[in-house]
Protein backbone atom coordinates (compact mmCIF):
# COMPACT_ATOMS: atom_id res chain seq x y z
CA UNK A 1 0.00 0.00 0.00
CA UNK A 2 1.56 3.10 -1.10
CA UNK A 3 1.39 6.54 0.77
CA UNK A 4 2.21 9.78 -0.56
CA UNK A 5 1.19 12.27 1.92
CA UNK A 6 3.03 12.92 5.22
CA UNK A 7 0.91 12.24 8.65
CA UNK A 8 0.30 16.36 8.90
CA UNK A 9 -1.13 16.33 5.76
CA UNK A 10 -3.66 13.41 6.38
CA UNK A 11 -4.32 14.39 9.59
CA UNK A 12 -5.63 18.04 8.47
CA UNK A 13 -7.50 16.17 5.58
CA UNK A 14 -9.60 13.75 8.10
CA UNK A 15 -10.28 17.17 10.40
CA UNK A 16 -11.19 19.01 7.24
CA UNK A 17 -13.74 16.29 5.68
CA UNK A 18 -15.92 16.72 8.87
CA UNK A 19 -15.94 20.64 8.83
CA UNK A 20 -17.02 20.13 5.29
CA UNK A 21 -19.62 18.23 6.15
CA UNK A 22 -20.85 20.31 8.50
CA UNK A 23 -21.17 23.15 6.42
CA UNK A 24 -22.45 21.53 3.59
CA UNK A 25 -25.29 19.41 5.23
CA UNK A 26 -26.08 22.78 7.70
CA UNK A 27 -28.81 23.71 5.37
CA UNK A 28 -32.57 22.89 6.28
CA UNK A 29 -33.36 22.22 3.00
CA UNK A 30 -30.94 19.22 2.64
CA UNK A 31 -33.05 15.76 1.04
CA UNK A 32 -31.80 13.40 3.56
CA UNK A 33 -33.47 10.26 2.04
CA UNK A 34 -33.53 11.03 -1.94
CA UNK A 35 -32.12 7.88 -3.57
CA UNK A 36 -31.07 8.90 -7.31
CA UNK A 37 -31.30 5.46 -8.86
CA UNK A 38 -32.01 2.10 -7.64
CA UNK A 39 -28.86 0.45 -5.11
CA UNK A 40 -28.16 3.78 -4.79
CA UNK A 41 -27.19 5.44 -1.24
CA UNK A 42 -29.65 8.50 -0.08
CA UNK A 43 -27.35 10.75 2.10
CA UNK A 44 -28.51 9.26 5.17
CA UNK A 45 -27.50 6.00 3.92
CA UNK A 46 -24.21 7.65 3.77
CA UNK A 47 -23.97 9.25 7.23
CA UNK A 48 -25.07 6.09 8.68
CA UNK A 49 -22.31 4.30 6.64
CA UNK A 50 -19.42 6.90 8.19
CA UNK A 51 -20.78 6.59 11.34
CA UNK A 52 -20.30 3.35 11.71
CA UNK A 53 -16.96 2.96 9.79
CA UNK A 54 -15.85 5.49 12.02
CA UNK A 55 -16.65 3.76 15.00
CA UNK A 56 -16.20 -0.12 14.02
CA UNK A 57 -13.44 -0.04 11.65
CA UNK A 58 -11.30 3.46 11.92
CA UNK A 59 -11.37 3.67 15.73
CA UNK A 60 -10.62 0.24 16.95
CA UNK A 61 -7.71 -0.36 14.29
CA UNK A 62 -6.14 2.53 15.89
CA UNK A 63 -6.98 1.28 18.98
CA UNK A 64 -5.41 -2.08 18.64
CA UNK A 65 -1.92 -1.17 17.53
CA UNK A 66 -1.59 1.47 19.88
CA UNK A 67 -2.14 -1.06 22.17
CA UNK A 68 -0.58 -4.18 21.21
CA UNK A 69 2.03 -3.58 17.61
CA UNK A 70 1.23 -5.93 15.30
CA UNK A 71 -2.65 -6.66 16.34
CA UNK A 72 -5.02 -8.20 13.86
CA UNK A 73 -6.75 -6.23 12.25
CA UNK A 74 -10.14 -7.50 10.38
CA UNK A 75 -11.48 -6.77 7.28
CA UNK A 76 -14.93 -4.98 6.71
CA UNK A 77 -17.19 -5.03 4.34
CA UNK A 78 -19.54 -2.37 5.52
CA UNK A 79 -21.61 -2.03 2.25
CA UNK A 80 -23.31 -4.86 3.37
CA UNK A 81 -24.78 -2.80 6.58
CA UNK A 82 -26.98 -0.19 4.82
CA UNK A 83 -29.49 -3.13 4.07
CA UNK A 84 -28.45 -4.90 7.13
CA UNK A 85 -29.05 -1.98 9.55
CA UNK A 86 -31.76 -0.48 7.95
CA UNK A 87 -29.90 2.58 7.37
CA UNK A 88 -32.63 4.40 4.79
CA UNK A 89 -35.46 4.16 7.99
CA UNK A 90 -32.50 5.77 10.22
CA UNK A 91 -32.59 9.71 10.95
CA UNK A 92 -29.68 11.53 8.56
CA UNK A 93 -29.00 14.38 11.20
CA UNK A 94 -28.57 12.38 13.67
CA UNK A 95 -26.17 10.04 12.02
CA UNK A 96 -24.33 13.05 10.97
CA UNK A 97 -24.14 14.50 14.23
CA UNK A 98 -23.21 11.04 15.60
CA UNK A 99 -20.23 10.84 12.68
CA UNK A 100 -18.83 14.23 13.66
CA UNK A 101 -18.79 13.04 17.68
CA UNK A 102 -17.21 9.93 16.64
CA UNK A 103 -14.70 11.54 14.42
CA UNK A 104 -13.78 13.76 17.17
CA UNK A 105 -12.88 10.96 19.29
CA UNK A 106 -10.82 9.38 16.43
CA UNK A 107 -8.87 12.74 15.94
CA UNK A 108 -8.26 12.44 19.86
CA UNK A 109 -6.78 9.40 20.18
CA UNK A 110 -4.60 9.58 17.36
CA UNK A 111 -0.58 10.57 18.33
CA UNK A 112 1.21 13.73 16.97
CA UNK A 113 2.01 13.90 13.50
CA UNK A 114 6.11 13.50 14.30
CA UNK A 115 5.16 10.77 16.69
CA UNK A 116 7.32 7.28 15.74
CA UNK A 117 3.44 5.66 16.31
CA UNK A 118 3.19 6.18 12.95
CA UNK A 119 4.96 3.21 11.87
CA UNK A 120 4.09 0.73 14.17
CA UNK A 121 2.21 -2.19 12.30
CA UNK A 122 -0.35 -4.25 12.37
CA UNK A 123 -1.64 -7.67 10.51
CA UNK A 124 -4.29 -6.54 8.39
CA UNK A 125 -6.94 -9.51 7.21
CA UNK A 126 -6.76 -7.87 3.24
CA UNK A 127 -3.16 -5.95 3.09
CA UNK A 128 -1.08 -7.84 4.91
CA UNK A 129 1.49 -5.48 7.40
CA UNK A 130 -0.22 -2.35 7.99
CA UNK A 131 1.26 0.89 9.59
CA UNK A 132 -1.13 3.93 11.25
CA UNK A 133 0.54 5.91 8.86
CA UNK A 134 -1.48 3.68 6.27
CA UNK A 135 -4.41 3.14 8.13
CA UNK A 136 -4.28 6.71 8.18
CA UNK A 137 -4.25 7.41 4.48
CA UNK A 138 -7.06 4.83 3.93
CA UNK A 139 -9.65 6.53 6.27
CA UNK A 140 -8.59 9.55 4.16
CA UNK A 141 -9.27 8.22 0.90
CA UNK A 142 -12.87 6.53 2.12
CA UNK A 143 -13.53 10.38 3.31
CA UNK A 144 -12.63 11.27 -0.18
CA UNK A 145 -14.71 8.65 -2.05
CA UNK A 146 -17.55 9.25 0.09
CA UNK A 147 -17.42 13.15 -0.57
CA UNK A 148 -17.88 13.31 -4.36
CA UNK A 149 -20.85 10.84 -3.46
CA UNK A 150 -22.21 13.89 -1.05
CA UNK A 151 -21.43 16.00 -3.51
CA UNK A 152 -23.38 14.19 -6.43
CA UNK A 153 -25.94 13.95 -4.09
CA UNK A 154 -26.36 17.43 -3.21
CA UNK A 155 -25.89 18.23 -7.33
CA UNK A 156 -28.69 15.66 -7.72
CA UNK A 157 -26.74 13.18 -9.69
CA UNK A 158 -26.66 10.43 -7.71
CA UNK A 159 -23.45 8.10 -7.35
CA UNK A 160 -22.38 4.81 -8.16
CA UNK A 161 -19.16 4.34 -6.78
CA UNK A 162 -19.15 2.74 -2.91
CA UNK A 163 -15.05 0.99 -1.73
CA UNK A 164 -16.23 -2.70 -1.00
CA UNK A 165 -13.69 -3.28 1.50
CA UNK A 166 -11.37 -1.72 4.27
Amino acid sequence: MQVNDPVSVLLEKLAAFSAWLQQRLSAPDVDWCCKPAEGEWCLTEVMCHLRDVELEVHQPRFEAILSNPGAFLPGAVADEWVEERAYFRQHGPTALAQFLAARAETMALLPPHDSDLWQRQGEHSFFGPTTMHELLNLAVQHDQAHREQVEKLLDGAGDEMHPEAY
